[in-house]
């Protein structure tokens, strides 16, 4: 099944980083790039929702619901990609902004799962026959 905490902390930490880039970027690059940089970042957070939505309806072991994925894709892609069109066709916004908020999530969720993978945090520690569980003192535990 689909880590959906690990989807809700990437749209965490994509816009608790990303709001306080967007200002650095309209300081440096102008009010169109730093625009164009919160719409990719809104938009794509928006698609992982509706994918990540969309995964959990459809790989489930329990009835699926047709009404609810049909519904789902029926908002994302027309309407989102609707939206995508506006963005990049009305011209005010900075492609390049655009196409960067786009990935910015994407990056996030990269360094989120090299993160794990370095610090071996989904791992488990396996005890053998002969080891007795210890508590967080070192004292031996009931378990």
């Amino acid at each position: 099944m689909m880590d959906l905490e690990l989807l809700r902390r990437v749209r965490r930490t994509s816009i608790l980083i990303g709001v306080p880039l967007a200002v650095i970027i309209t300081t440096y690059w102008g009010p169109s790039s730093g625009a164009a940089w919160m719409a990719g970042i809104a938009w794509s957070l928006v698609n992982l929702y509706f994918i990540g939505s969309l995964v959990q309806r459809v790989i489930t072991t329990a009835d699926r619901s047709v009404l609810e994925i049909v519904v789902i894709m029926l908002i994302k892609f027309p309407v989102l990609y609707a939206a995508g069109f506006f963005l990049l066709w009305n011209g005010y916004l900075s492609v390049a902004g655009l196409v960067a908020g786009f990935t910015w999530p994407f990056f996030v969720l990269l360094m989120k799962g090299l993160g794990r993978y370095y610090l071996k945090l989904d791992e488990t520690r396996g005890l053998s026959d002969n080891e007795t569980p210890v508590d967080s003192e070192g004292k031996p535990s009931q378990a």
